[in-house]
C-alpha cells in the first residue's frame, strides 16, 4: 500500500514539484512549555490606553529618579558643609599632611599621606639624623699605607 504525500520525506528529493527542497535532517519546532511565547490579546482601544499607561509609568519613574537625585544632592551638600579641609605640616616626618575633618566631632575622615606612612617617614628621618650625629662625633679615619 503506497501513501502519496505532497511533502517530501526526510532525506529524499521530491521530483513532483520543481521548487522542492532537499531536507538533510529534521528540526524540532516545539518549545518546552516554560519557553513558549504567546501573543497578548489585542484590541484597538486597549492598545492606546496601554501606550498611555506606559508613558505615564515612564514619566513617573523619571520623577522618582529626579526626586532621589535631588535628595542625594541635599545630603551631599549637608556633608560638605560639616567637613573642613586642613593642611598641616608634620614636623617629625617633614611633610605636609592633607586632612578632611568632621567639624562637629573633630574626627579625621580622610588623610593623605596615611598615618602609617607618616610614622615610617618620621622613623627614617630620625635614623638619618642619628647617623649624621654619630658621623660628626666619631669621624671615620682611613689610613692608607
Amino acid at each position: 500500500m503506497d501513501i502519496v504525500s505532497s511533502r517530501p520525506a526526510v532525506g529524499t528529493i521530491s521530483t513532483a514539484r520543481s521548487d522542492a527542497v532537499q531536507y538533510r535532517e529534521a528540526v524540532r519546532t516545539e518549545m518546552p512549555r516554560m519557553q513558549r511565547v504567546s501573543q497578548p490579546a489585542s484590541n484597538s482601544a486597549g492598545s492606546a490606553s496601554d501606550d498611555r499607561r506606559a508613558g505615564d509609568m515612564a514619566a513617573r519613574d523619571d520623577r522618582i529618579l529626579a526626586d532621589r537625585r535631588a535628595r542625594m544632592e541635599r545630603i551631599a551638600d549637608t556633608m560638605r558643609e560639616s567637613l573642613q579641609r586642613r593642611i598641616e605640616k608634620d614636623d617629625a616626618a617633614g611633610v605636609l599632611v592633607y586632612r578632611t575633618v568632621d567639624s562637629q566631632t573633630g574626627e579625621v575622615v580622610r588623610q593623605f599621606p596615611d598615618e602609617m606612612i607618616l610614622k615610617l617617614k618620621a622613623y627614617a628621618r630620625e635614623m638619618a639624623r642619628k647617623e649624621e650625629l654619630d658621623a660628626a662625633e666619631n669621624p671615620r679615619v682611613e689610613k692608607v699605607a
